[in-house]
């Protein structure tokens, strides 16, 4: 072969290999185009993921956030199971305005929790120590407790007759005290003592308030500590019977206590008395006088009047006799002094009288010769 045709085919094969490795210019245009593409989609895809992200991020700072608000709202009331669905709330929470929308749940429901506790609270403190004696209140607490609204709470208060039901408790604890059958009783109303009969309370417990009939203490007068005192009469005047109520004053003036009578004795000394009687006559016959004279003494003495007493018990003396001569002698010895207007300051009186226990320290603390004892009239 010559060598010109061999070059000519060289030539020829080499201009198609070219021919064969050109990329045409469409083709070039959408390979480019399809690359922006996907440079483009890859951004925003990227630029989607990072927004998401943030808005995730966001909403879960958000969640936290009304997480704290919420702990914040619930201070008085940690252990409230309602808060556990609050909180399970906001971590499903989907968006800002579903953890608002659980937040303004929330304090809506603590603004009525409240306003119930405020209630429950108040009849409570209207109750006072009645409180857990009362069948009604507790009910109306259990009701208002599941009250759905301020309105329902506020319709259960005003149709509960609460000072009609205290009054009912109080009177029924008084009737019960006055079983007792005592004839007297020891009354404490506002801070302030005295001794009342049966029929004075029957008489007032309708008149007292509520106030006061919430400050009423009832003893009565069979239930109370006795205590014995000497007392001259001085200190007294005349001597207090039986069932007299009385007031002990300190000779300074100052008020002890109230107390009522249960017994009371005159002690006394030995008595003596002593009369002396003289008789005289004259005589006058055929001028002669003649005179006498006589003289008598009368006396008596009791210088064991215990004796007497025991004397009586064992038989040896009249009972009945003794008691006619003695019964009755503090009356008689007040009456005659009365009738006199002389008095004897040496007579001591032994009483025994019923005071409240918590009393007593300060009737022991005070020597009998320092006090003062009122009998009502």
């Amino acid at each position: 072969m010559a060598t010109g045709e061999f070059t000519g085919k060289i030539k020829k094969l080499k201009s198609k290999t070219k021919k064969s490795t050109k990329i045409p210019t469409e083709g070039l245009k959408l390979v480019l185009v399809v690359l922006i593409f996907v440079v483009i989609a890859f951004a925003g895809y990227n630029v989607y993921i990072t927004s998401k992200s943030r808005e995730l991020l966001k909403l879960e700072n958000e969640k936290q956030t009304a997480i704290d608000t919420l702990n914040k709202l619930f201070a008085n009331y940690p252990g409230d199971p309602e808060k556990i669905v609050f909180v399970k709330k906001i971590q499903h929470s989907k968006s800002t305005e579903e953890i608002d929308k659980v937040l303004d749940e929330a304090r809506a429901y603590l603004q009525l929790k409240n306003y119930k506790d405020l209630t429950i609270q108040q009849i409570k403190d209207m109750y006072g120590n009645y409180f857990s004696q009362s069948l009604k209140a507790q009910e109306l607490v259990r009701k208002i407790s599941g009250a759905k609204s301020k309105e329902e709470v506020d319709r259960l208060f005003k149709s509960a007759n609460i000072k009609e039901d205290i009054k009912n408790i109080i009177n029924k604890q008084i009737d019960e005290v006055l079983a007792s059958g005592d004839e007297y009783y020891y009354v404490v109303k506002d801070n302030k003592s005295e001794f009342m009969s049966r029929e004075e309370i029957e008489k007032y417990r309708n008149i007292w308030s509520l106030s006061e009939l919430k400050t009423l203490y009832i003893e009565p007068v069979s239930q109370l500590s006795k205590v014995a005192i000497k007392i001259s009469a001085k200190q007294c005047g005349k001597i207090p019977h039986k069932k007299d109520i009385i007031s002990i004053y300190s000779k300074d003036g100052s008020f002890i206590c109230y107390g009522i009578v249960n017994s009371s004795y005159v002690i006394l000394p030995a008595i003596s008395y002593s009369e002396d009687k003289s008789a005289s006559s004259s005589v006058n016959e055929y001028g002669d006088s003649y005179s006498s004279s006589s003289t008598s003494s009368i006396s008596y003495s009791l210088n064991n009047l215990p004796g007497i007493l025991h004397a009586t018990v064992i038989d040896r003396l009249d009972y009945n006799a003794i008691k006619e001569k003695f019964g009755k002698y503090g009356e008689k010895l007040n009456k005659i002094e009365d009738e006199t207007q002389i008095f004897d300051e040496n007579v001591d009186y032994f009483l025994i009288i019923s005071i409240p226990s918590d009393k007593i320290p300060d009737i022991i603390q005070i020597d009998p010769k320092d006090m003062v004892i009122v009998v009502k009239s």
